[in-house]
């Protein structure tokens, strides 16, 4: 009299291995853009937070506060007291590092906010934010625009 042990027949295990195999062929390319997707999201966020930063600080200490951009948004930003003229190294309030695999690009260079928190000189500025290598009508492209009194707004766009 034969036995029966319990565990999985060698067909079942390659059926369930073949229907695995399926779902990942499926799931990864998804994940991938989920994580572009999150990528994009934290660094807009980061940017938005720190020129929110900026003009707080300008409002809250009564005098210019500089979000300031030296040697450009990837290689990391800051606020500082003070005007344009000032720099990360000196007068720092906060410092920033650019998040990877993100091209930022910008209208102008520093942001100068007064006491009152309105940008000096009042010109609305913005600036975008994309994926490396952002494919034409790819939409996943983010635009941070600030108004001349200060508010910050993020706008969705479709790659160029």
């Amino acid at each position: 009299m034969l036995k029966k042990t319990a565990g999985f027949t060698l067909i079942e295990l390659l059926v369930t291995m073949v229907i695995l195999a399926i779902i990942a062929t499926v799931a990864v390319p998804g994940f991938g853009r989920l994580i572009e997707s999150n990528r994009l999201t934290t660094g807009t966020n980061l940017l938005a937070s720190s020129i929110k930063l900026a003009r707080t600080e300008a409002i809250k200490r009564g005098t210019n506060v500089t979000f300031s951009t030296d040697g450009g948004l990837e290689s990391g930003w800051c606020v500082h007291e003070g005007d344009e003229t000032g720099d990360c190294a000196n007068d720092q309030i906060r410092g920033f590092e650019s998040p990877g695999n993100l091209a930022f690009t910008e209208d102008v260079g520093d942001l100068v906010f007064d006491r009152r928190g309105f940008l000096v000189p009042q010109n609305a500025r913005s600036f975008t934010i994309a994926p490396v290598g952002c494919a034409s009508g790819d939409i996943s492209f983010r635009e941070v625009r600030v108004s001349p009194v200060g508010r910050t707004e993020v706008d969705d766009g479709v790659c160029p």
